[in-house]
């Protein structure tokens, strides 16, 4: 029979296992938030930091999160004057760089969010690259406000 002391330190240990392989795989994920969106929203998008400190590039196959049904990595693309959303299958990382997933570029769409999330929540994530390994991240949802120019006089 195992003591508790003894169960609390294999979970320490197993913790600190698993932070050390997501640490040791080169690869971090910064800044990573949501913009809040209206109640009746079934779409979210995701915003983040991946930095690859690694000597090859990498990619960014999956993403799941616990508030959400399932996540995809998109593109926003002109043609011709339209923007539009192109579904990617995965994201590259380039080696010792870093990919900013930012309004207007590259982002993740987060579909049918379990319940409704407002500013200062935060939701569990982990991202899944090409060898298997993951990286787990904290998303936290943020009240986006657009700037109105138009009446701003120099």
């Amino acid at each position: 029979m195992m003591t508790s002391v003894q169960k609390l330190a294999l979970i320490m240990l197993v913790f600190l296992i698993s932070h050390h392989s997501n640490a040791s795989s080169g690869l971090e994920i910064e800044e990573a938030w949501i913009a809040e969106a209206p109640p009746v929203s079934k779409v979210m998008a995701a915003y983040m930091e991946i930095e690859n400190e690694t000597g090859h590039d990498r990619q960014a196959i999956a993403m799941q999160c616990d508030e959400f049904e399932r996540a995809e990595f998109h593109r926003t693309a002109d043609k011709e004057g339209v923007a539009r959303m192109e579904h990617q299958p995965s994201l590259t990382i380039r080696a010792h760089s870093e990919l900013e997933l930012e309004p207007g570029g590259y982002h993740i769409m987060l579909f049918n969010p379990r319940r409704r999330l407002r500013a200062g929540d935060e939701t569990r994530c982990s991202m899944t690259f090409d060898d298997q390994s993951s990286v787990e991240f904290a998303l936290t949802v943020k009240k986006t406000l657009v700037e109105d120019h138009s009446h701003h006089h120099h």
